[in-house]
């Protein structure tokens, strides 16, 4: 079955966690990653679940390791460094403080939007970059809306019988 060919239905869903997905205009897989397909929607919670836990991770480790540098700096642990390196590692932790706490804020913010609110807003953004490239007409397409996406598999995926 080529990637044009409508199959009856999903079936069990396959492994997506390696499907590319771009959000480039031309991609005719961001297009189905945005669709109504069962698929495309678990895929999208799946990958924006693990970008969200990703983010917050890193914010957690990062604040471990200010935390760390200042109980270092408030125990002289860093009174022995050359001139200007305690200073300047104190200043990089500080200077990260608010873009950690930034970070985490709009992770906890992007987790808590459902999933059919994002991607609304991902459809619109990419009809407004495909009319801002010169497709003035482009419209999401409307088989990957609905109940009927469910007919479409990924673009370039085998779907066996």
């Amino acid at each position: 079955m080529t990637s044009n060919e409508r199959t009856t239905g999903p079936g069990p869903m396959p492994d997506l966690s390696t499907y590319q997905v771009r959000a480039l205009s031309g991609d005719a897989a961001y297009e189905w990653y945005l669709s109504d397909h069962p698929w495309a929607a678990a895929e999208r919670r799946r990958r924006r679940a693990a970008e969200l836990q990703y983010e917050i991770d890193s914010a957690r480790k990062v604040q471990e390791w200010i935390e760390r540098t200042r109980a270092a700096d408030a125990g002289g642990d860093l009174a022995d460094r050359p001139a200007g390196w305690r200073d300047n590692l104190i200043a990089l932790a500080e200077g990260m403080a608010p873009v950690v706490a930034a970070n985490h804020t709009h992770a906890s913010f992007e987790s808590a939007e459902p999933d059919d609110l994002w991607v609304a807003n991902a459809r619109r953004k990419l009809e407004t970059s495909r009319r801002v490239e010169g497709d003035r007409t482009y419209t999401y397409p409307a088989h990957l809306l609905g109940p009927g996406a469910a007919a479409y598999p990924p673009p370039g995926w085998t779907v066996s019988r």
